[in-house]
């Protein structure tokens, strides 16, 4: 019969704290609370905030043409899609269809970010209830 380390217990406990986390992280933004509608998308070019759009039914069009590259974006459906992108690969497009929180479509070669936001709370951007000093 093998014996267990401390190396061992050290180990298992570690995984079962991350692995932990991961679960609790995921479970909280499956359940965020919102209407559709209510979603914007967060478009930002090298870390910088190119424009933020309503993720409503209307279609639109998003042409992002910088010294990086061209994409363009298409905004439908209460969601968002690249649809173009003049990147080596396609991972970008292959990201498809996004319209819940905290999805993301990311095109390195061309420094696009486009991560839909979770809707604002009625106390604004925190969801600090009192300050006890």
């Amino acid at each position: 019969m093998a014996k267990v380390k401390r190396g061992d217990i050290i180990l298992f406990t570690m995984i079962l704290i991350i692995g932990s986390v991961t679960v609790l992280q995921w479970w909280s933004h499956q359940h965020v609370a919102y209407e559709q509608g209510q979603l914007q998308a967060l478009i930002t070019v090298n870390g910088k905030e190119y424009e933020t759009v309503p993720l409503i039914g209307d279609e639109r069009v998003i042409d992002i043409k910088t010294k990086y590259g061209h994409n363009t974006l298409k905004v439908y459906n209460y969601g968002i899609q690249m649809i173009y992108s003049d990147a080596p690969k396609s991972i970008a497009l292959d990201m498809g269809f996004i319209s819940k929180p905290y999805q993301q479509i990311i095109c390195v070669p061309t420094r696009v970010v486009v991560e839909v936001l979770v809707p604002e709370t009625e106390q604004g951007e925190s969801d600090l209830d009192a300050v006890v000093g």
